[in-house]
């Protein structure tokens, strides 16, 4: 019989387990009606920049962006962290379409970074 291998994660532990992808201008998120500095997203959250001391649950938060057509994303947010003007944050009942409408996002930013990556290579001068 196999004894079962129990892991105990801490926050800390889960606070990264999908890929985070930084943001240009083409993604912006708001609170309130507010807007706040987007730094990253990922599939199940993001970091943001804001003047405000954040904790707890967040509604009214409205992520917009463009895939062939326009976006308008609606998720709840569950701050994971908020200090010195960056919160981090998890994103909270999004439906399948929604999540599966933030992978491709996340893999247009991917993509975009590899492209970029590649060129900046062939820029650069052979160091024989």
């Amino acid at each position: 019989m196999k004894i079962p291998v129990v892991l105990d994660l801490s926050d800390d532990d889960n606070r990264r387990q999908t890929y985070r992808a930084p943001v240009d201008d083409g993604v912006t998120m708001t609170i309130d009606n507010e807007p706040v500095g987007l730094l990253d997203i990922s599939e199940t959250g993001v970091a943001f920049v804001t003047d405000k001391t954040l904790s707890g649950r967040i509604e009214n938060v409205v992520i917009s962006f463009t895939l062939g057509k326009n976006y308008r994303l609606k998720p709840d947010l569950n701050v994971s962290f908020c200090g010195s003007g960056r919160c981090g944050a998890e994103f909270v009942g999004l439906s399948d379409k929604a999540c599966l409408v933030l992978s491709e996002l996340i893999i247009k930013i991917q993509k975009a970074r590899i492209r970029q990556a590649a060129e900046e290579n062939e820029l650069r001068p052979d160091e024989e």
